[in-house]
């Protein structure tokens, strides 16, 4: 036997279909006959580092556990973001009946062509942007590639910011998406602290608040959103934060450093899982919000009552129903006065109030409509150079309605589809949404959109954090939520993703496997 081969299994072990956990001097490999070819992968997934047999493989697709990223069982290259990069891979062979790997083969960066004279102008350096960049470059793209944000960060990991960074747990070098390097070698031109505040459509030039024009062959508009504000006096002074930046983000964890008490007007995802991080730093928490139950009109009252419990049971505070009228005080020592006349005293306040569609650049243009931009599903523009995606983008989904979503892989597979779209490429856009929430000790993920539901079935226990929701319209499975079931989740996403019928009472069988569906 040649050296720096390891026998890891029999090959009797491998069922079809059915991946298998081996060992190789202590290092996981992740095994799958497929079509009677046995291949052996990474078992991480490249994102944060989830353990992938613990997630699903459906039709040759490696699914992450944690946030849903889609990876391919054949060679492990990149099918669906949050992860960025492939799977390592390992050459297999079987001799007398034993399966053996030989030496780990990383996954190799695309090096950039050179001699395209196109420049590829990128407006907004977030999940959209970030994904669109490196995918033209994977799609060999040899262009001039410009990542333009306003902000003075590059691309950084927007999801953290509301959990990790903020308790603490994650490291301010793990935050950036990319180290400088990697856009170097790249060639991918990351310029911060740089605001469009104006698209010429027919010479197509990007105008810069600096007053400088940028000429494109083609461009991305992925500029996200920005917080909205609160209509009350006091609402913007010091010590008032909102959470979407980086920038936002170091503030309020100075501010959480020298603080015993915090407010956070809003319970969406973004505030609740704010209140969760700072709960986890040791400040006491209270939230306003004008619902009589966090989240109800989302993921339904059974879910919406077990977040609310969790969190009051690490020591959340609410006061529901009611809405602010005044904030008083000064740094350090702020009081909100409530609609019902309640004053509440905290050493600083965030409003978590949503966001709203960062397009003021394109005033002027034939772009904006209901305060996005309409795009097909190409996710084109009415402008043929001149592309959408992101939090901005309305988009047409499989069932004829346009929607605009605010989730972060969203926007990521969005941007890679765009990018492809700037390349040539004529297929429509047919992702499930998808989207995360950690909060309150639950991970929640969601597969579809919840909107508008007119019932629910569940499969678990919900009140005991394990159990599968199902959202229904009109008798038809439009989105799932879970804690606990992730294998069920991964294949109701797919079943949505296909158009696949499942059934109420087939939901509610925990005994039925969704897949069985597809």
């Amino acid at each position: 036997m040649e050296t720096g081969w390891r026998k890891v299994a029999r090959d009797s072990d491998l069922v079809e279909g059915i991946p298998l956990l081996a060992k190789a001097d202590e290092e996981g490999i992740y095994l799958v006959r497929l079509g009677g070819v046995v291949r052996a992968l990474g078992h991480e997934c490249p994102h944060h580092h989830d353990p992938l047999e613990k997630g699903a493989l459906i039709g040759g697709e490696v699914v992450c556990p944690g946030h849903f990223a889609r990876l391919d069982a054949r060679d492990g290259k990149l099918i669906a973001p949050p992860a960025l990069d492939d799977l390592p891979t390992y050459p297999v062979k079987i001799e007398a009946g034993d399966v053996w790997v030989g030496q780990i083969v990383k996954p190799r960066r695309p090096v950039p062509a050179e001699g395209d004279p196109r420049t590829f102008l990128l407006i907004g350096a977030g999940a959209a942007g970030n994904a669109a960049a490196e995918t033209l470059r994977r799609e060999g793209f040899g262009g001039r590639i410009l990542l333009v944000t306003a902000e003075e960060d590059g691309p950084y990991d927007r999801p953290e910011l509301s959990k990790g960074f903020i308790t603490g747990k994650t490291k301010p070098e793990w935050i950036p998406l990319r180290g400088p390097k990697f856009y170097a070698d790249q060639r991918i031109e990351v310029l911060t602290g740089r605001r469009v505040t104006g698209l010429d459509t027919r010479k197509k030039v990007a105008l810069f608040a600096s007053g400088e024009p940028l000429a494109f062959d083609r461009a991305l508009l992925a500029t996200g959103g920005t917080p909205r504000k609160l209509a009350i006096p006091g609402a913007e002074a010091d010590c008032c934060f909102s959470l979407r930046s980086l920038a936002d983000a170091r503030a309020i964890a100075a501010a959480a450093s020298q603080a015993s008490r915090a407010l956070i007007i809003g319970a969406g995802f973004i505030g609740m899982e704010l209140a969760s991080a700072l709960i986890e730093r040791g400040l006491g928490v209270t939230v306003v919000a004008p619902d009589p139950l966090p989240f109800a009109r989302i993921v339904g009252e059974r879910v919406a009552s077990l977040l609310k419990t969790r969190h009051e049971q690490a020591g959340v505070v609410f006061h529901l129903g009611r809405t602010p009228t005044r904030i008083t005080g000064g740094r350090g020592a702020k009081k909100v006065v409530l609609s019902d006349g309640t004053s509440l005293d905290a050493n600083f306040v965030v409003l978590g109030i949503g966001i709203q569609p960062a397009v003021e650049y394109l005033s002027g243009t034939d772009f904006l409509q209901s305060g996005g931009v309409p795009v097909d599903g190409r996710l084109a523009t009415s402008h043929p150079d001149i592309f959408a995606a992101g939090d901005i983008a309305i988009v047409p989904g499989a069932d004829g309605e346009a929607e605009r979503i605010e989730h972060w892989v969203v926007a990521e597979r969005q941007g890679r589809h765009a990018a492809r779209s700037m390349l040539g490429a004529a297929v429509a856009y047919d992702e499930c949404p998808f989207f995360w929430t950690k909060q309150a000790g639950l991970s929640l993920k969601c597969v579809g959109i919840t909107r508008g539901f007119d019932e629910i079935v569940y499969r678990g226990d919900v009140e005991g954090g394990r159990f599968l929701a199902g959202y229904f319209r009109k008798g038809r499975l439009r989105a799932a939520v879970t804690a606990g079931m992730v294998g069920a989740c991964i294949a109701a996403e797919r079943a949505l993703r296909a158009g696949a019928p499942v059934s109420r009472r087939q939901f509610a069988d925990e005994g039925f496997d969704i897949r069985s569906a597809l």
